[in-house]
């Protein structure tokens, strides 16, 4: 049913849209590299489509190393990836920034600053429990585990529900000594007791049991299940596919001219330095094609992957059609768009 006659990775399944629709989903994956001076290379066919999130251990203790792709919706565009902060070179740092940021033509449409710390531990004074001054900074990937969260000591069932595999949740005062503070935290918020709390901070997707995803998970409607309609009591709400922490997410349509960029987070870069990488706008043709008629799928790009370490990113843009419009003998064209604007 899918003939890819494009460059790039394509998907092609059945799913449920927020107002109940059976809907057929296309899926397109845009991969590239780029360099230390922002020059971006296709990169042809490139990774395939991730079909479902994976962990690097156990999902109650790891952070997620694969995130799903080939979900139906998603509102927005959002970014999320893999980050890794690097000190400067000529000095042995201690406390660093670094910064994510996207743009469109005219003006910044995020810009996420987090502070990051060699290992910290809080230690006894006479004012009640202190940090202690930060080790060298080695690099530190920017994912869950280094970021503000974990378990309460004394009950595990407590954990805090927007970062369960952190650390510095839930401490008191005569339990503090010798426990780890978060090596990541937003720039101007920082941690300055063990009872207080700080936002959870990262560059990362975040796994569906978290908070803010879990609370619109809604019920599972078990006899539609077995019947195979739509699975859910109540319908899915708009934000329920999106994975990036809510700062890293903009009501704007994705359109040429916009740009990543990075600062203290590229193994090349000279700390302080912003690296600015524009992304390729090229809108994929997609063609559902029955044997009397054959209708035009709209793509919308929402989704920004980078992993800054590999020097890499994806584009994935995603469309739909009704079901009802879909035959046996359908066939899925996805092609690249030519000069003259034909397949």
């Amino acid at each position: 049913m899918l003939n890819n006659f494009s460059p790039w990775q394509a998907s092609f399944f059945d799913g449920w849209l927020s107002d109940r629709t059976l809907a057929k989903v296309v899926v397109v994956k845009q991969s590239f590299e780029f360099d230390e001076k922002g020059n971006v290379t296709p990169n042809e066919p490139g990774p395939d489509i991730v079909v479902a999130d994976d962990y690097d251990g156990d999902p109650a203790h790891s952070p997620l190393s694969e995130v799903n792709e080939q979900v139906a919706f998603k509102h927005g565009f959002e970014v999320y990836g893999d980050f890794t902060a690097y000190p400067p070179k000529a000095k042995q740092a201690r406390v660093i920034e670094v910064e994510l940021g996207l743009h469109d033509k005219t003006q910044p449409l995020f810009k996420k600053r987090l502070r990051v710390t060699g290992a910290r531990f809080w230690k006894r004074s006479l004012l009640g429990p202190v940090a202690t001054d930060p080790n060298i900074i080695e690099p530190t990937p920017i994912n869950y585990s280094n970021a503000f969260g974990g378990k309460d000591l004394n009950d595990e069932s407590n954990y805090l529900l927007e970062n369960p595999i952190g650390r510095g949740f839930k401490l008191k005062n005569k339990q503090a000594k010798g426990q780890q503070l978060p090596c990541i935290e937003y720039a101007n918020q920082l941690l300055r007791k063990p009872s207080h709390t700080t936002p959870v901070a990262s560059f990362s997707a975040i796994p569906s049991h978290w908070s803010p995803r879990i609370e619109l998970m809604p019920d599972i409607d078990q006899k539609a299940l077995m019947a195979g309609n739509y699975p859910f009591k109540t319908v899915l709400d708009e934000h329920f596919n999106n994975m990036a922490p809510l700062d890293q997410r903009v009501k704007k349509e994705f359109t040429q001219g916009w740009a990543f960029s990075l600062s203290g987070l590229y193994p090349l870069q000279e700390y302080g330095q912003h690296q600015r990488v524009e992304l390729p706008f090229e809108e994929p043709i997609v063609q559902l094609v029955n044997t009397l008629n054959r209708h035009t799928i709209n793509l919308r790009c929402d989704t920004l992957v980078i992993d800054s370490d590999a020097q890499s990113f994806s584009l994935l843009w995603r469309g739909y059609i009704d079901a009802i419009h879909v035959g046996a003998n359908s066939q899925l064209v996805v092609a690249k768009r030519e000069a003259n604007n034909e397949v």
